[in-house]
């Protein structure tokens, strides 16, 4: 079904659009009103009604020939997909793969437009489920370089400690949509339908009207904003200031997945455009991540004046079919590319390793299907375990925890999925990162991590030091939020505590005044043992909003590690917004924004070296001579993740014994153990099941 509209004979003509408080030209209003329609049969998200009829858009309206090229004019919201826009089946471009509201300009050529009745149209032949609003449709009797440029604006954004201009973001919003300027990119500016990122001024067109003007230079940096009238003509100047708000001293901000269109072959931000949204959204050392591509920053970093502002450094994203790593740092651009046509864990990791300087190898987006393989899928991973169960081992360093441009629905996944891969003893650092591709659809450097090395010299961090710090996971995961965690005042993320009588945290939960926090969840060995709220005066508060501090429940018996999660409302305003899910999992969405603290290590048993849940498990079940009910008796003295290991353990060995005699002598133990267990039979079987059903396909 179409979604379809014939207007009466009588065409509304007025002086102004819906943005503009004073035009010269005359506008035909098409469609006052905006028009949910949908691609597919399933609702894509609960904000959207359940059921439409509407699979396309298209509205009659009566007109006279246009002598020369006009205007079009319209408002969309949460397009995903490519929808064609056709005018009396001529097509004049598509709607912005945006998901953000967004007013759109198209040229309307020459003859176009038709005497008597005229078919606006707007369609999709994705196959992919996409919920649309559209509308707000005008016809501007002018052509699209004069409606944007009807005014001039010029915007300096400057520091306010240094006064000097900084390389930033400007958004432009009307009527709570991104509103297109008369501008294209050039090497000053990078630009968008209602963003430019520039290097500290940014200037350009607008249809007269009403604005707001937001600066803003990524979640370290407080906004400026200014609301504006501009009268047809008009060329304004104005000045927003912003300032550092969040304390990251000592901390690297880096994005370990950036992508360009220019070597990528897909998003829409070219090579040089990179280099603005980078500097714009203050990211230090940005890892060049193109598909089995070895790029460099760092000749156009320097010819663009922004080389002051981060260390580009060279890596790759090894994109095979059974799972995507970025890995760096890599020697050269000449350096052989890793075998990304391997088939298996083993020798993909082999090549990663073998190449020249390479020492971080990132997991990426464990839980999306790309080249039909979720490699977090039921059917090859036990997430509380950490179990590859496809016998391959992950050999890879790192993994993401928060990815940006692929959100998950229910965005701790991910960080359980890293804490269940400790518990397993792997030693793998969280990484927080953008996957950007886009300058202004999914925002570079909105996921980041932060890592704990030298940072007074943005242009010339020591890479060395920065990766050794990596390795060691002494990082924190950035989604807007920033956390920093101790342990008995000294020891922080990435560090071993020497064992003591008693174990001390404190939680630093930081961010910038236009991001609020509300939460802060602290896990020991995956379990969380204490949620606290911030109070509510500190929740907006810039830089450190709150010290929140726990004594530790620690056993003498077995090491620990402990994370925090600070978390609090996801940004929706236009300057900054949280991207929805890139594959969800339900209708149902609420973006966080959130930190997420490396590892800090606790030595409870005072052997000098970190032991983790699994390794415990293999010594418990050697002690117990294979007598479970000795196994399980002495789990007792050990946590739920050691009892979920040893669970893994038996089912291993013998999947019927395990169901048969095993899980009764679980039941009669203390809680820990018992749940532990059945919760470890439930997922068991939730493999299976998913492993037989893929066989089936």
């Amino acid at each position: 079904m179409k979604y379809f509209l014939l207007l009466p004979h009588l065409l509304l003509l007025t002086s102004h659009t819906s943005f503009a408080t004073e035009q010269t030209t005359d506008c035909q209003v098409i469609d006052e009103k905006l028009h949910h329609i949908r691609n597919g049969d399933a609702r894509e998200w609960s904000d959207f009604p359940l059921q439409t009829s509407n699979s396309s858009y298209e509205v009659t309206f009566k007109s006279e020939i246009n002598a020369s090229a006009r205007t079009l004019c319209l408002t969309q919201t949460d397009v995903k997909q490519n929808w064609d826009i056709a005018l009396n089946g001529s097509k004049l471009g598509r709607l912005h793969r945006d998901e953000n509201p967004t007013i759109g300009f198209w040229t309307i050529p020459k003859s176009t437009v038709i005497d008597g009745d005229n078919v606006l149209s707007i369609s999709t032949k994705a196959k992919e489920p996409d919920d649309v609003r559209v509308g707000r449709v005008h016809i501007i009797d002018a052509s699209m370089n004069s409606v944007l440029n009807e005014a001039g604006l010029e915007v300096t954004v400057h520091d306010a400690d240094t006064g000097d201009s900084v390389p930033c973001r400007v958004t432009i919003i009307s009527q709570e949509a991104l509103m297109t300027v008369g501008a294209g990119s050039t090497d000053e500016m990078a630009v968008r339908p209602g963003v430019i990122y520039c290097n500290g001024t940014a200037t350009f067109g607008l249809p007269a009207g009403e604005y707001e003007i937001v600066a803003s230079r990524g979640p370290e940096y407080s906004i400026d904003s200014r609301s504006i009238s501009i009268r047809s003509a008009d060329s304004q100047h104005i000045d927003l200031t912003i300032r550092r708000e969040v304390p990251t001293t000592g901390f690297v901000a880096c994005d370990t997945h950036v992508h360009t269109l220019t070597h990528s072959g897909h998003g829409d931000s070219s090579v040089r455009e990179r280099m603005l949204t980078l500097a714009g959204e203050a990211i230090e050392l940005p890892i060049a991540t193109d598909h089995n591509k070895h790029i460099s920053y760092d000749e156009i970093a320097a010819e663009l004046d922004v080389d002051s502002h981060f260390t580009p450094v060279i890596g790759n994203e090894v994109t095979t079919k059974i799972g995507h790593f970025n890995v760096f740092p890599v020697a050269s651009v000449d350096t052989l590319i890793p075998d990304y046509k391997a088939d298996n864990w083993d020798d993909i990791s082999k090549s990663i390793y073998t190449t020249p300087d390479v020492k971080i190898a990132i997991l990426n987006h464990a839980r999306d299907i790309h080249s039909n393989f979720r490699p977090f899928d039921p059917k090859h991973h036990i997430s509380v375990t950490g179990q590859n169960l496809d016998g391959g081992k992950l050999q890879a360093n790192a993994i993401e925890i928060i990815n940006s441009g692929a959100q998950q629905t229910d965005m701790m996944t991910l960080v359980h999925d890293w804490m269940g891969l400790l518990n397993a003893g792997l030693q793998i650092t969280p990484v927080g990162s953008s996957d950007s591709h886009d300058v202004a659809r999914y925002i570079v450097g909105q996921g980041r991590t932060y890592i704990r090395c030298d940072d007074g010299n943005p242009g010339r961090i020591n890479v060395t030091d920065a990766v050794e710090a990596f390795v060691a996971g002494r990082v924190v995961v950035s989604c807007g939020l920033n956390a920093d965690i101790r342990v008995n005042e000294q020891f922080g993320v990435g560090d071993t505590v020497p064992q003591s009588s008693h174990y001390r945290a404190e939680i630093d939960v930081k961010g910038p005044s236009w991001i609020e926090a509300d939460r802060v969840d602290i896990f020991v060995n995956g379990v969380s043992v204490s949620v606290r709220n911030v109070r509510d005066e500190n929740r907006g508060k810039p830089g450190v909003k709150e010290t929140i501090e726990i004594d530790l429940p620690i056993s003498k018996q077995q090491d620990a590690f402990v994370v925090a999660v600070v978390s609090g409302p996801g940004v929706r305003k236009l300057h900054w917004p949280i991207a929805r899910p890139y594959q969800p999992t339900s209708p149902d969405y609420t973006p966080r924004c959130m930190a997420i603290t490396g590892a800090i290590w606790i030595d409870a048993d005072g052997d000098g070296v970190r032991t983790a849940a699994k390794a415990y498990a293999e010594q418990l079940y050697i002690q117990a001579n294979n007598k479970p009910a000795d196994l399980i008796s002495k789990l007792q003295d050990y946590d739920r993740a050691v009892a979920l290991q040893v669970a893994a353990k038996l089912m291993g060995i013998d999947e019927e014994a395990f169901i048969a005699d095993v899980l009764p002598i679980a039941r009669k133990a203390p809680p820990t153990v018992a749940t532990a267990f059945q919760d470890y039979a439930d997922l068991w079987r939730q493999s299976k099941r998913a492993q037989v059903g893929a066989g089936t396909e």
